[in-house]
């Protein structure tokens, strides 16, 4: 057999997905410029946290402008997006999760191209961790959530869970995102 011609693609790791803009993307092998932020709002707008356990429609697109909201004005942009990665891999359960070693190893990689795309630092900021773990005892609370035995005891946030529908969270996302990014003028 001859050579590859130049003009032959890299084979990419895995399969595509087409997102919402109409971008085929490689979860397994992401390229920086299959990383779309309308794909990511849209994407997390739409996916239930507590994998749908909760006593009403409540988004991780909604929960993403909360922790970024709460962080510091340095760390607001990982806060919007340290989710992010499950718009393309979606989330697996936290009990599942940690027994699938390939999962994890694909998430962490498809974050750092996220925070490569975004000019984010990395690791993941610890504020940014300690406000996801508040933020999800502070959800449990507001949305019908039993935590009697789980072994998380981060404080909750001292504010009321409204959930919005999917379009308001996208919407909220974007918002969110151009404040972020000119710094509070929308």
């Amino acid at each position: 057999m001859g050579k590859e011609s130049k003009n032959h693609k890299k084979m990419r790791k895995g399969d595509w997905i087409m997102t919402f803009s109409g971008i085929k993307m490689y979860p397994l092998d992401p390229q920086p410029e299959e990383i779309v932020l309308e794909d990511i709002a849209h994407a997390l707008s739409n996916i239930c946290r507590f994998t749908g356990h909760t006593n009403r429609f409540y988004s991780v697109a909604q929960h993403s402008v909360y922790v970024s909201v709460y962080a510091s004005p340095d760390n607001a942009l990982w806060g919007l997006l340290h989710d992010a990665s499950e718009a393309f891999l979606c989330d697996i359960a936290r009990p599942v999760k940690r027994f699938i070693s390939e999962y994890s190893k694909y998430e962490e990689n498809l974050m750092r191209v996220i925070a490569d795309k975004f000019n984010l630092s990395w690791p993941m900021p610890e504020e940014i961790k300690s406000l996801d773990k508040r933020m999800l005892m502070t959800e449990a609370r507001d949305l019908g959530i039993n935590t009697r035995d789980w072994a998380e005891t981060a404080k909750p946030m001292p504010i009321t869970i409204f959930p919005q529908t999917p379009e308001g969270a996208e919407r909220s996302f974007h918002d969110w995102f151009c404040v972020i990014r000119n710094k509070g003028e929308l």
